[in-house]
């Protein structure tokens, strides 16, 4: 887990989850000692929290993942250097096979398409499901898998853990045509990385509709 804010989401994931083995990655050791000591975040041998940069994390580390998600906001939204090409390989290459990473994107902006089509160009496998928020969650993976193989994982996941949040509920949200969403992105790289100002373009005209 990229991002920790108050732990929420790992806290979620190592409750109805007991055999998985946690890693959560924040840049700033602050927030850490806060989420111990007002939200009750707990470190033990299955729970980690590393203070570090998402990205140097990753590139100092080998171990393989079946699952990184990322949720990492500065500000109103993802420091540009966790949203380029050059960034989600090395979050493809610290995969374990089979694996899939996921990312929560705020939508409606050149910065959403662009975040779509650079995810859609280093991954083989992308997702899209909308909150109907303001955020999209794009799930990434190596092989795309058939709507009927999810359906059946979903309902034996939400058997197994109990999912406060039933799986199978939230996979009708699946947009049919991901790929779309891109349409009017460019693709980001260490080198083009105008993540301020696209994130900008396109709000103003949906707010005024």
């Amino acid at each position: 887990m990229l991002g920790l804010g108050g732990g929420s989401i790992s806290a979620y994931l190592g409750r109805f989850m007991p055999d998985a083995v946690i890693t959560t990655v924040e840049i700033d050791p602050g927030v850490i000692t806060a989420a111990k000591t007002y939200f009750g975040v707990r470190e033990t041998e299955r729970m980690r929290y590393r203070a570090s940069d998402g990205r140097v994390f990753l590139n100092r580390n080998s171990d393989l993942y079946d699952l990184i998600l990322l949720d990492a906001y500065r500000g109103g939204y993802v420091p540009f250097h966790l949203l380029t090409r050059e960034f989600y390989a090395l979050v493809r290459q610290r995969l374990a096979p089979g694996g899939a990473a996921a990312f929560n994107v705020h939508d409606g902006s050149k910065l959403y398409a662009s975040t779509v089509k650079t995810l859609g160009e280093v991954f083989p496998a992308l997702d899209l499901f909308p909150t109907g928020m303001g955020e999209v969650i794009a799930v990434a993976a190596a092989a795309p898998l058939a709507r009927e193989t999810l359906e059946r994982r979903a309902a034996a996941l939400q058997a197994r853990h109990g999912f406060r949040f039933p799986l199978p509920q939230i996979l009708p949200r699946r947009m049919e045509t991901p790929q779309a969403e891109g349409a009017n992105g460019d693709i980001i790289t260490d080198d083009f990385a105008p993540a301020d100002v696209y994130d900008v373009i396109g709000r103003d005209s949906r707010r005024r509709k």
